[in-house]
């Protein structure tokens, strides 16, 4: 399946996840305000160190080692847009190279998210072209013509939908679903703006625990366990 056009999140809702680039540690804000959740797994790593940015989700989803589906991504990309594979964590076979960052250059493409295997990493480190995925091999998929384009996928350990918002920076990579995505955003500017006011309490000599009541979150939790241990 073949999907060229998507819906996609209103460009003044991506532009503010871009601008929540100029605090550090972004992709913790963002998902701390879904919950803790939506974070891809750790064995995602950045071809380079440095990489922080944020774009549209195109999404591919392969069938065994085709990069037929990755092709045809790159060709119906808008700029500013970020491919995600889903390689079923496939690192034995590479889904991006070289010539397909050169390709997605072409189309304004600004990074590959990849569960699974990336090859010409000299190459793409040199353009510096963001790419995020599992591992490093030298021999690439066939093109066959299998695979699905624009469709729900999973990609390391995390739900991803066209038209998704990924969130990129040194702690790994974070997806924000489109229909809650001004919401998050709201979220994660208001916890990044008064974050320093906890942590300038922490820098006059307060600890993480006396700051949030350890004490009593044990107390509550406490309480449930032997709520339930009563009930059985």
């Amino acid at each position: 399946m073949i999907n060229k056009t998507i819906k996609r999140p209103p460009e003044e809702i991506v532009q503010g996840f871009r601008e929540l680039l100029s605090f550090d540690s972004v992709t913790c804000a963002v998902s701390d305000c879904m919950g803790r959740f939506n974070a891809m797994t750790s064995d995602m790593k950045p071809l380079f160190e440095g990489i922080r940015l944020v774009g549209t989700a195109v999404t591919v989803k392969t069938i065994a080692a085709d990069l037929a589906a990755a092709f045809k991504a790159i060709d119906i990309c808008r700029p500013g847009d970020i491919i995600v594979i889903d390689s079923h964590g496939s690192i034995h076979t590479a889904f991006w190279g070289e010539n397909m960052t050169m390709s997605a250059l072409n189309r304004g493409v600004t990074g590959a998210v990849i569960d699974g295997a990336c090859r010409d990493v000299e190459e793409i480190r040199k353009i510096r072209f963001p790419v995020v995925c599992k591992g490093i091999v030298p021999n690439v998929g066939a093109i066959s013509g299998y695979g699905d384009v624009n469709v729900p996928v999973q990609c390391a350990g995390v739900a991803v939908s066209p038209g998704d918002i990924v969130v990129i920076d040194g702690n790994g990579v974070v997806v924000v679903p489109m229909g809650e995505a001004a919401e998050i955003l709201k979220k994660a500017q208001h916890l990044l703006k008064t974050e320093h006011i906890l942590q300038k309490k922490i820098k006059a000599g307060a600890t993480i625990g006396e700051l949030i009541k350890i004490d009593d979150v044990f107390k509550t939790a406490f309480s449930y366990q032997n709520k339930a241990l009563e009930q059985d």
